[in-house]
């Protein structure tokens, strides 16, 4: 009988202690682990994990200065970063309620109260790897944002008799709701609660309903959800959600506050209510809200910049310009190092914060360095706030300006109909003349010229051209889904003809996650992570 092992196994222990990383290691040391790594912080474990896939994570709630193990957890499951398949144990010898209600939102697959010993540690890894092992496929499809395949092997197991098939089922309808494919999310999970009562089902299913716009029965299902389970607080935020779809901001703000209160750490949620009680002109709460997230958020992924300025809005509404521009001064310090998308973001922030105080000299400032950045790192700016900035620009007399972020953004989007009409309807109320409109809409022309050239390149041989053509396509226009489909396939055509390396298999797979889409991606993009797949395997780094 083969003894149970971790041999191929891939497992970072993350601890702030040295011993208790030690300790950690010794009780795994007898069941043969091969690949262990260490980290001593969030942001050195955050590293680790955008490196490599882990099977096995066991991380520390508390780590001193910087992320701790709920906040990691957050960002490696917001950046799917965490495949289904792996397994998360946070440890801790903490057990506030704040804690376990912040972390428990998060759903680690297990905690271990410290101390703990090596039969307990081990008893948890057998469990939770016996119910995992049956995932991976799910996980590599998922990851390949393959979502129909993945669904296609949950049915593989779930037509036996699977000890996980609650997680399967609840697996198949998360990836449901990703294609938008609510009908089957329905038929899903009715039979589930026909069978049995369980909140996950019940909240998919009035899911299922809001996207559908059947808003009576997703609220009933929410309002009874939160009887029944007051502590599954998903259901506050999707009754929250549908009563502000519905401009009843008074009732959804009511909503948030009682799930605050049961959950201060959750940031996402401190920062919808300060939206909501902002647009419900209850201006104190909306400031206390932007206070705790701005305090509390320091080292969460989901700390911007729009934090800041939510709270210089207020502070203006509220007639405080003094605390505005003390805001304005602390959101610019607080993203000078970050990534350069929420720095830059932080800079777009402050010249509409200055416009709206009607300071154009310093407005001006800012928009010279949004420029300057931009010049130098187009994909900072998405084209959303290119929009925006276009039409300060044009406010400004900043003519040429203004048009630089429309030409971006009609690059970006050349091939999305709705987004060039509401461009043209923005033109048409600035006073653009049609003979202006459409000498800025013939950027559609150079980016169907470039992608020609791109492609003839390439199905004529010359793939190194092809490559070198749409790598600078696709840093100038980096949202363009149709350049950064034809760039990973360039650079999978070279890998096909002269072989894969690790570096051109990273720079592929850049390219296949910017492709934005909403439900069911397409063929191109699927047949692309197929291939992707395939080169993986050649080089080993796929299992």
């Amino acid at each position: 009988m083969k003894l149970w092992n971790l041999k191929n196994k891939y497992i970072l222990i993350v601890d702030d202690f040295a011993g208790m990383r030690t300790m950690l290691r010794n009780m795994l040391s007898p069941y043969r682990p091969e690949h262990i790594s260490e980290a001593n912080s969030g942001e050195e474990a955050l590293r680790a994990i955008q490196e490599h896939d882990f099977d096995i994570i066991l991380c520390d709630y508390n780590l001193g200065p910087g992320k701790d193990g709920q906040q990691i957890l957050e960002e490696i499951k917001e950046r799917e970063l965490l495949p289904y398949s792996s397994i998360y144990i946070m440890t801790t010898a903490e057990n506030t309620s704040e804690m376990v209600m912040g972390a428990v939102e998060y759903s680690p697959d297990d905690y271990l109260s410290k101390p703990f010993t090596k039969e307990v540690l081990i008893s948890r890894l057998k469990k939770l790897l016996k119910r995992k092992s049956s995932l991976k496929k799910i996980s590599n499809a998922t990851q390949q944002r393959d979502y129909e395949s993945a669904i296609a092997f949950c049915d593989e197991q779930l037509s036996g008799t699977p000890s996980n098939r609650f997680e399967l089922l609840k697996i198949k309808a998360e990836l449901l709701l990703r294609i938008n494919d609510y009908d089957a999310v329905e038929k899903l999970v009715k039979p589930v609660l026909e069978e049995r009562e369980i909140p996950w089902a019940l909240l998919y299913l009035g899911q299922a309903h809001y996207y559908r716009g059947n808003y009576d029965e997703a609220k009933f299902i929410f309002e009874d959800l939160i009887e029944d389970y007051p502590n599954y607080l998903f259901s506050h935020d999707w009754l929250a959600k549908l009563h502000r779809t519905q401009k009843n901001y008074n009732e959804a703000q009511n909503i948030l506050e009682k799930a605050t209160i049961k959950s201060p750490k959750a940031i996402k949620r401190q920062q919808l209510l300060a939206e909501v009680s902002f647009e419900n002109e209850d201006l104190d709460t909306s400031e206390k809200s932007y206070k705790r997230v701005t305090r509390t958020g320091k080292n969460s992924y989901y700390l911007n910049p729009d934090d800041y300025s939510g709270l210089a809005e207020v502070y203006l509404k509220k007639g405080m310009v003094s605390d505005a521009l003390n805001t304005i001064s602390d959101m610019r310090k607080e993203f000078s190092d970050a990534a350069p998308s929420k720095n830059m973001k932080s800079h777009i922030n402050e010249a509409f914060l200055y416009d709206r105080l009607k300071r154009k000299k310093e407005a001006n400032g800012r928009l010279d360095k949004i420029i300057s950045i931009f010049s130098k790192d187009p994909g900072t700016v998405t084209s959303v706030d290119a929009i925006e900035l276009a039409k300060l620009c044009y406010s400004y007399e900043r003519n040429d300006d203004g048009n630089r972020f429309i030409k971006y953004t009609i690059k970006n989007n050349h091939d999305n109909q709705e987004i060039i009409d509401g461009i043209i309807g923005i033109l048409t109320d600035i006073g653009f003349s049609n003979a202006e409109i459409n000498a800025l809409l013939k950027s559609r022309d150079e980016v169907i010229e470039i992608n020609n050239r791109g492609v003839k390149l390439a199905t004529t041989g010359k793939i190194a051209e092809s490559i070198s053509l749409f790598v600078e396509a696709a840093t100038a226009m980096p949202e363009n889904h149709v350049i950064n489909l034809n760039t990973a396939q360039s650079l999978i055509m070279h890998m096909n003809k002269s072989g894969a390396t690790e570096k051109l298999m990273a720079e592929t797979k850049k390219y296949l996650d910017k492709v934005k889409f909403t439900g069911k991606p397409s063929d191109k993009y699927k047949i692309l992570t197929a291939s992707y797949q395939n080169l993986l395997e050649t080089l080993g780094l796929q299992s």
